[in-house]
């Protein structure tokens, strides 16, 4: 799941019991550290975080147990969000892959394999983040969304009107995160994941502590 940059500000949201588990809504305690992970920082630079871990500790709950990934990073990605979302943003503007493993500075395989997985769940995605719109902005009126023309560009466009309402719903503490760490953050750091995120919940779990 994701939680903020600041490893400090973390630490002390799971001690005080403020993180709460994205299946069950229970408590998040300490549970270790995950693997050491490799997460590129800038260029061809590769740095590597040891993300901390936690579980659901509410009597009655999952059980189960959470890597914490900060913002910036989704699930099993080497590159940061911001690189993987601005390819999306470029491929609903109707980028040829070619153009987009240019602008990304990536090797091709990369990019198309970005592609590819939300492609796959483009759909999924899609509903996910206009519920997480609608949860958001109670009280607002919610129109669908034009189709934008492709699985691709529409789904771009609900998860931007779905993080828009994230925003709006948290203030200016949310205004200061940028587009891309809202985005990684509202599905839990599983946009490109192989399984469709559960944006709703996490969502709205997650605009407290963006």
């Amino acid at each position: 799941m994701s939680v903020g940059v600041d490893p400090a500000g973390v630490e002390q949201q799971l001690i005080s019991g403020e993180l709460v588990c994205p299946d069950c809504g229970g408590r998040l305690a300490p549970w270790g550290h995950a693997g050491l992970r490799f997460v590129r920082a800038g260029g061809e630079f590769v740095g590597r975080i040891r993300p901390r871990r936690a579980i659901c500790s509410r009597d009655g709950g999952c059980g189960r147990t959470h890597v914490l990934l900060p913002r910036f990073c989704l699930g099993r990605r080497v590159d940061p969000v911001a690189v993987i979302w601005a390819a999306l943003v470029n491929r609903a503007a109707g980028w040829g892959w070619r153009r987009i493993t240019v602008a990304a500075g990536r090797p091709a395989s990369t990019v198309r394999g970005w592609l590819s997985r939300f492609y796959a769940h483009a759909e999924s995605i899609r509903i996910g983040f206009a519920h997480l719109e609608r949860l958001a902005g109670v009280g607002a009126d919610m129109d669908r969304l034009a189709p934008a023309g492709s699985p691709i560009a529409d789904a771009v466009a609900q998860v931007g009107a779905g993080c828009a309402a994230v925003r709006r719903m948290g203030g200016s503490a949310v205004f200061e995160v940028s587009a891309p760490e809202v985005v990684a953050a509202c599905s839990g750091g599983w946009l490109l994941g192989s399984r469709p995120p559960a944006v709703a919940a996490v969502g709205i779990n997650m605009c407290p502590r963006l």
